[in-house]
């Protein structure tokens, strides 16, 4: 009667594990719970980018910096080369277009254009480039995944693919996510973009010569939310 052999997993193995756990978690979790946040919540609180920055940034960033690490440590411990497939090659452009997104995305919110700044004009182009890249990201995550656990894997330990599950998991994650957000869209992007008339307008009234008002009250909700970003 033949036995099966088990093998146990090796260090450089438990390294690719910890990696596609965490790159998991980072950029097909937590930076689409980001743009989630931003897309339903932008238009009921002023306070949507905080939440938005916390997310991408305080929290996905730190798990997705570890992610990475694990992966470059288990190639180097696997000694399977320099960057020589499609998954390392993709990684390393999706991991470097993420820190370029975040800095873009500082930049953005801190230096806007003059006329937006005060409330005048449309929204500036590089918001809109901000948003398709933050979009672009994970749909390129979505790419990189699945080269991971149908190639990179059984190609670098020789264990052969791992269980449908992954599979079944990624084909219902591609395909609820953007219904999740394009719904979003959907819904309330009427109601964003007339917030943001109305703050326009706001400021315009608010900038003409008027007679002070004692306890005059502040600002709309609608002008604080559309001037969140």
């Amino acid at each position: 009667m033949a036995l099966d052999i088990v093998i146990p997993i090796l260090p450089f193995e438990k390294f690719i594990i910890a990696h596609a756990v965490l790159c998991v978690i980072g950029f097909l979790g937590l930076l689409p719970l980001g743009a989630l946040v931003a897309r339903y919540t932008r238009t009921f609180s002023p306070n949507w980018f905080k939440a938005h920055w916390i997310i991408q940034f305080a929290v996905a960033g730190p798990v997705i910096i570890v992610g990475v690490s694990m992966g470059i440590h288990a190639v180097v411990l696997a000694v399977s080369g320099p960057v020589n497939d499609v998954h390392k090659r993709w990684g390393i452009s999706i991991f470097v277009l993420y820190l370029a997104q975040l800095a873009f995305g500082a930049s953005i919110h801190f230096y806007k254009p003059s006329a937006w700044a005060k409330g005048h004009g449309r929204r500036p182009y590089q918001n809109y480039f901000h948003a398709v890249t933050g979009l672009l990201i994970i749909a390129l995550a979505m790419f990189q995944v699945r080269t991971g656990f149908r190639s990179e894997w059984p190609v670098q330990t020789g264990r052969g693919p791992i269980t449908n599950g992954a599979n079944v998991f990624w084909y219902v994650w591609i395909v609820l996510l953007p219904v999740i957000y394009f719904s979003g869209v959907v819904v309330l992007i009427r109601r964003q973009l007339a917030q943001e008339k109305e703050a326009r307008e706001e400021d315009t009234d608010s900038a003409e010569p008027k007679e002070p008002i004692a306890h005059e009250a502040s600002g709309s909700t609608a002008t604080e939310v559309a001037k969140g970003e």
